[in-house]
């Protein structure tokens, strides 16, 4: 009758360790809480350059038309307090198309995030907070003007890539 006892007492202990069977324990390192950031980029060409003089000062006007904004950069997580877990977030690569203005939407962990923009030396961070959604804005600038005495010229070899975050979001 003891066998018996301990057999069922066995059963019944081993009961919720089978049920469990087959599923995998919930990982305490993958981020949970996330935010949606949209990316976009605009890209212009200065292809001229014109003088306008104003109250005997000459300031230079450029025209400019629409260029190919197809571009690529990193986004790396950077380690910091606001992260309570290890921190399990890996670098994303992002390929923006060439159509100016086209959005591309992540979903990023909670955290600082760094923007690695091959030609820009700033390393733009900004931080996501949980259910946070906002957008950051690249632009491209290819050529620009200079002005020699009261003639503006046209400066190709110049290229000028800006970063626009909140400012509620910047770090």
């Amino acid at each position: 009758m003891r066998t018996f006892k301990a057999t069922i007492l066995a059963a019944i202990v081993s009961i919720p360790l089978v049920s469990a069977a087959g599923q995998e324990p919930p990982s305490s390192l993958e981020p949970v809480r996330t935010g949606k950031v949209a990316f976009s980029h605009d890209a212009r060409r200065v292809i001229a350059c014109t003088a306008k003089v104003e109250q005997n000062k000459t300031t230079c006007v450029p025209s400019r038309q629409v260029a190919d904004a197809a571009t690529s950069l990193t986004l790396r997580p950077v380690a910091s307090g606001d992260v309570s877990a290890k921190d399990a977030r890996e670098p994303v690569q992002l390929k923006l198309a060439k159509e100016a203005g086209q959005v591309q939407k992540l979903d990023l962990a909670v955290g600082v995030w760094e923007i690695e923009w091959p030609g820009r030396n700033d390393k733009d961070r900004f931080f996501v907070a949980d259910h946070d959604e906002f957008s950051v804005k690249l632009s491209t600038e290819i050529g620009g003007c200079t002005k020699k005495k009261n003639e503006c010229r046209l400066k190709t070899d110049r290229t000028r890539l800006e970063v626009s975050i909140p400012e509620r979001c910047r770090r």
